[in-house]
């Protein structure tokens, strides 16, 4: 009687199996597909009841990432070694199919990705992936595919026959599609999961392009947001282009179900609980919700995937981080990823890359944690690394699209623990100056930057030279799954504007470029939808090009504000107070310090910084204030003196010689010659006194310019006007 129910179940799933691969016309070459169970395991995930009998489980969705007009990655997981197939089609009938597999096994924790090659540009693509206990291969059947020998859809010879002009009805998996009153999905078993995505636009092709991103979630502080997350449904019903995943996609650090991830944690403990936390982020445990909403996300559309700190551990510098090489496996394991030809489980390091969507857009995502040295009190850091930072450059220069998109997870212009930090913790921001200059002077036009991390929304825009045209716009959004504080102040360095911010609230945005390219619109929404801002900006409204006649004259009167200057090495404030009153004359700034220690400096915003060697014989002037004037002392040279030059390791400093020469409690006023005739400091050379050589490869590459604000040991208060540096 056992037999015979088993023999009956068999002959079920062979049925089942048949019908779907005769539908999406695909036939077995190996032995042992049809009516084979699935051999044993000892894995509780295995699918091998009654209903697909040979099959292996898909346990955790699938996901297709990395899309350009031609090439698209395909992930799935198995539940226990298999072989993944995949077939796809351009036609929603799939009268045209193409098919490719892999075998997966516990090197890659059961995962898979399968590179599609040979699409149709700007075209929706239907799919459909199984897996198989044994190494399972298929053919194209000859009565519906002729002689077709290559694993892409084969195009037809007739204009009326191919649907890839276009990209066709937008129709979501398990939706009838056949004329004929039958439907494809009717003979999908149960083991078989099936998506769509779209295709780019080929490069000079003149189309629209809209996307969503969004980051941060699940798993954060003491009170975690826990899923489902209405975000992730929502941006699937609004049907993008495409999804980036902006960062901090798993909480490894924070505890949920599969775990917490801290310094302590054994190196050979740490890859089963990141694999653990990407699993639940698909499939969650059932006593904790139902679902995420990622798997209907991913289902809908394609993916472009950002890691940021939270996929290893907080604020992680990849180089000196011991649990780094775990983390990054997993990452590379649990998406679908095609931005390395080398790519090797647990060793591949490049994630950065662009991809060009049409005529209009190009994305260029980095990797700002694999490469960058540790947050301290550094001269000069990196963030990117000098290899990605010079590709960076080198793509933006070459790119011909007309908005060009930089996935950065950190904002260029919101301070966090990346490009703008707290300015006594400096070093990151030389390598924003050096990308900021390079838009500038290649220059790089209709840049637009998208961002996460920080758990706020805003959209800005900046004008780092204070020329009243704006060099790149920002926007920035998130969390989807993470607690959200209130916005900060944007970088004063950068001179920005702020058109939006909003914090205490999950929320994605969007980003729509129309079929002419002219306009670019930012949306803002809140995670059901709501609309809280749209910016629609025109290519007109960004113009990077530095003024070809370089300006012989840079001054900060403060009349209307600290016009960007900020505070170095002060315990207690890194932003001056703004004083509309009172200076010599007009408006001023000031700080005060009561912890004691090392001096503190007023630093230069970036209109002052970058190419300055033509200044060099020129004079740099201010006025200084200082109360009360007792207990005043000389800073040590080390620490910068009473005015600091510096560009990457190489420092000069400047020193008023005698008490006298100290602020008094009425302005002062003071001229430092910006020349090696006089007595400059260099304080990273063999040579006491600064050489001409020397002062110039400073000014040629200016990265901080700091000028003395306390004098006094112990409480003080000091003011600042009228910075003028001549030729």
């Amino acid at each position: 009687m056992t037999d015979t129910h088993a023999d009956m179940r068999a002959e079920t799933a062979t049925d089942n199996r048949r019908t779907f691969l005769q539908t999406i016309g695909l036939a077995a070459t190996a032995t042992g597909l049809v009516g084979t169970a699935a051999g044993e395991s000892d894995s509780d995930e295995s699918t091998t009841d009654g209903s697909d009998a040979d099959l292996v489980s898909i346990s955790h969705g699938v996901a297709v990432g990395d899309v350009t007009a031609t090439t698209a990655v395909v992930w799935a997981r198995a539940a226990d070694e298999a072989t993944i197939h995949v077939a796809y089609s351009p036609d929603q009938s799939f009268d045209r199919v193409g098919y490719d597999r892999t075998t997966v096994d516990a090197e890659t924790d059961n995962t898979g990705q399968l590179r599609l090659e040979g699409l149709e540009s700007n075209t929706r693509y239907r799919y459909h992936v199984w897996a198989t206990a044994g190494e399972t291969a298929y053919r194209l059947q000859d009565d519906r595919r002729g002689d077709s020998k290559g694993r892409g859809p084969k195009r037809s010879d007739r204009d009326d026959d191919h649907p890839g002009k276009g990209r066709g009805p937008r129709k979501r998996p398990g939706e009838g599609d056949r004329d004929d009153g039958g439907s494809i999905d009717d003979a999908i078993p149960e083991a078989v999961e099936s998506g769509t995505f779209v295709t780019a636009p080929a490069p000079d092709d003149e189309a629209a392009v809209s996307f969503a991103w969004s980051g941060d979630t699940w798993g954060y502080g003491d009170d975690p947001v826990e899923p489902p997350f209405p975000g992730l449904e929502t941006i699937a019903e609004r049907d993008p282009d495409f999804f980036l995943y902006h960062g901090d996609t798993i909480y490894a650090d924070a505890l949920t179900p599969a775990g917490k991830i801290t310094e302590d944690t054994p190196i050979d403990e740490a890859l089963e609980i990141y694999r653990g936390k990407y699993k639940e982020m698909r499939d969650p445990p059932s006593e904790v919700a139902e679902r995420t909403n990622l798997l209907e996300l991913l289902e809908t559309t394609s993916v472009y995937t950002v890691w940021d700190d939270h996929e290893v551990i907080n604020n992680f510098a990849g180089p000196i981080e011991p649990l780094m090489p775990e983390g990054r496996r997993a990452f590379r394991e649990y998406w679908p990823l095609d931005r390395d030809d080398d790519a090797e489980p647990g060793e591949s390091n490049r994630f950065y890359d662009s991809f060009r969507w049409g005529k209009h857009v190009e994305l260029f995502v980095l990797d700002t944690r694999q490469y960058r040295d540790p947050n301290v009190d550094l001269d000069s850091k990196t963030l990117l690394g000098r290899e990605q930072l010079e590709w960076l450059k080198g793509a933006l220069a070459d790119s011909d699209a007309t908005w060009k998109l930089l996935a950065s997870p950190a904002p260029l212009g919101y301070p966090s623990d990346s490009w703008a930090t707290e300015a006594d913790r400096t070093g990151y921001e030389a390598e924003l100056l050096e990308v900021v200059e390079h838009v500038q002077t290649e220059p790089i036009s209709n840049l637009v930057v998208v961002a996460g991390d920080v758990h706020k929304s805003v959209v800005s825009a900046y004008d780092p030279d204070d020329d009243g045209e704006f060099e790149f716009f920002e926007a920035v959004a998130g969390p989807l799954g993470a607690p959200a504080g209130e916005p900060d102040d944007l970088y004063p360095a950068l001179n920005p504007t702020e058109f939006f911010a909003k914090g205490e609230y999950r929320n994605f945005a969007t980003v729509d470029v129309d079929e002419s390219g002219e306009t670019l619109t930012i949306g803002v929404y809140d995670e059901h939808g709501t609309e809280q801002f749209e910016k629609t900006i025109r290519t007109d409204d960004i113009d990077a090009a530095a003024d070809p006649e370089r300006p012989d004259r840079i001054e900060s009167a403060f009349d209307d504000d600290a016009e960007g200057w900020l505070v170095s090495q002060n315990g207690g404030s890194n932003r001056p107070v703004y004083y509309g009153s009172g200076g010599n004359s007009g408006g001023h700034i000031g700080d005060a310090e009561n912890q004691g220690g090392v001096a503190w400096y007023y630093q230069a915003p970036f209109e002052y910084l970058g190419d300055r060697e033509a200044f060099y014989g020129g004079t740099l002037s201010f006025d200084l204030r200082q109360e009360p004037t007792d207990r005043q002392f000389d800073a040590e040279p080390v620490e910068g003196g009473d005015v600091l030059l510096q560009s990457g390791d190489l420092k000069l400093v400047y020193e008023f010689r005698g008490v006298d020469d100290n602020p008094g409690e009425e302005w002062t006023s003071y001229e430092v010659p910006l020349s090696a005739d006089a007595t400059w400091i260099d304080v990273t050379s063999s040579e006491p006194l600064a050489t001409e050589e020397r002062f110039r490869e400073v000014l040629a590459d200016l990265e901080v310019l700091r000028i003395r604000g306390e004098y006094r040991s112990g409480d003080d208060t000091s003011y600042l006007d009228n910075v003028v540096l001549t030729k």
